[in-house]
């Protein structure tokens, strides 16, 4: 089965990791990042007090669109569960986080994609500027951005996937994102301007600094209130499209 180790991720990434805004006070599902990713074709290039940032080809000139799944949350008590249509858990945001690593496990990213696991996106963001800062260090040129998360946009519809936030795009980027997501004959919901997230970090930049970051954020449906200690569902026929768009959008965002 093509997605077996999904679940198994999603069990190890389902566990707790905390910062004070300054650094991570709580690494749980750090260790199980980097000890997930120790043995794979990838290479940690920066782990700051609020990041990791993860690459194939270790030369900066090479990277050129960023990927990016926040690693905090704010619950007291994560789990998971599954039944045969759902998995059912504390997932704001261990979701994507469990699907961005099985993929760069089965080596199915392009090896100019770089992928940074951030902290403080719950509050001020912090991850995901001193992601920018190591990254303008590094003078790293990137083209693009995808912000991965969890929303509740798009459940009732039984959408697949959802895209929110887009920003900065010019119109034949505009028209080749597009084109591949009717492509993939999915429901899928567009939300222009949604919740905050880290896209407005990253689509403003850093003045004097990394400068603004055409991004948009791909978002995975779930059924509940994200930061509930209750947990919310993911439908289980969501998982595949919403990976198979994932990588459409990288191989379109690096034409």
């Amino acid at each position: 089965m093509k997605h077996q180790l999904y679940p198994d991720l999603l069990r190890r990434l389902t566990v707790d990791c905390k910062d004070d805004g300054k650094q991570f006070i709580i690494s749980t599902r750090i260790e199980e990042i980097k000890t997930l990713l120790q043995q794979s074709n990838y290479q940690l290039v920066s782990e700051g007090k609020l990041s990791l940032i993860y690459a194939r080809k270790p030369k900066p000139e090479d990277w050129r669109i960023l990927i990016s799944s926040h690693i905090d949350c704010v619950y007291q008590n994560c789990f998971m569960t599954e039944d045969s249509d759902h998995w059912k858990g504390t997932f704001d945001n261990s979701a994507t986080n469990a699907a961005i690593i099985d993929l760069m496990l089965r080596n199915e990213l392009n090896d100019d994609a770089i992928i940074a696991f951030s902290g403080d996106e719950e509050i001020h963001s912090g991850g995901a500027i001193e992601v920018m800062n190591v990254l303008h260090k590094k003078e790293a040129r990137l083209s693009h951005g995808v912000v991965l998360d969890v929303t509740e946009e798009g459940w009732d519809d039984e959408a697949a996937f959802s895209i929110e936030n887009d920003r900065g795009f010019d119109i034949l980027t505009g028209y080749h994102i597009i084109q591949k997501i009717q492509a993939t004959e999915m429901p899928c919901t567009f939300v222009h301007h949604a919740e905050p997230d880290e896209t407005w970090d990253y689509g403003k930049g850093i003045e004097e600094g990394f400068p603004p970051l055409p991004c948009l954020s791909l978002c995975l449906p779930a059924q509940g209130e994200l930061h509930g200690e209750a947990g919310v569902l993911i439908r289980k026929t969501s998982l595949q499209p919403y990976q198979e768009i994932l990588k459409e959008l990288v191989n379109s965002l690096t034409i």
